[in-house]
This record gives structure tokens, C-alpha cells and sequence, in this order.
């Protein structure tokens, strides 16, 4: 009976302690989105801080330009749109496309071109 008895408030405590931390990371994580308990190796980028890139040319066609740029953590995803086409009205074309850059890198990772 004793060893039942020590069991279930050893199962308590660990049950306590389980919601104690389950509360303490949903409370960091309202503060801080970024907030992790455990790092990973690459979570955290084992390449380090930032370093500047310089340009980055997205070689557009002539008559392209940026529509909009939606940034993702470390992706940023730049909708190209033909010069002087109203937004909502697609247009075929080799304009419409979005390109996916990793802005800590400075690199396109990928096109994106609607098809049929």
C-alpha cells in the first residue's frame, strides 16, 4: 500500500511540474514568437549573424516590375506583375510569376509561374 501510495503522488508532482512548464511556454510564446525552450542546431543557423549580401539582380523581363513583397521570417516571396496591370486581373504572360528569395543569404531559392 505504501508503494501505490508513493507511485501516485509521484505521478502528481510529475503531472504539476508537466502543466507548470506546459504554461510557462505558451506564456513565453504570447511574449515572444521567436521564443523556443530547446535550440537546435538548425534552428539557430549554424552559419552565424547576417552578413550583408550587397544587390541581388531578380533578372526581370523587360516591362515587369515588383507588385508586392510578403516577407516570411528568413523568406521573403516578391510577386512580379507586367508594368501597368491592375491588381485582381490576371494576365498571362512571362510576368506573372513569385519569387521566393532567402534574405539572410541573399539568394533566389525558387520561381513560382502559374500554368495550366
Amino acid at each position: 500500500m505504501q508503494m501505490l501510495k508513493g507511485l501516485v503522488i509521484g505521478l502528481g508532482v510529475l503531472i504539476l511540474l508537466g502543466m507548470t512548464l506546459l504554461v510557462y511556454g505558451f506564456y513565453q510564446k504570447a511574449n515572444n514568437p521567436g521564443w523556443r525552450m530547446f535550440s537546435s542546431p538548425s534552428a539557430t543557423g549554424a552559419a552565424g549573424p547576417a552578413a550583408p549580401f550587397g544587390k541581388l539582380n531578380l533578372k526581370l523581363p523587360e516591362g515587369c516590375v515588383i507588385g508586392r513583397v510578403t516577407p516570411d521570417g528568413d523568406r521573403a516571396y516578391i510577386k512580379v506583375r507586367p508594368d501597368g496591370a491592375k491588381r485582381g486581373r490576371p494576365q498571362a504572360g512571362p510576368c506573372n510569376r513569385i519569387v521566393v528569395i532567402d534574405v539572410v543569404r541573399g539568394q533566389i531559392l525558387g520561381t513560382i509561374k502559374p500554368g495550366p
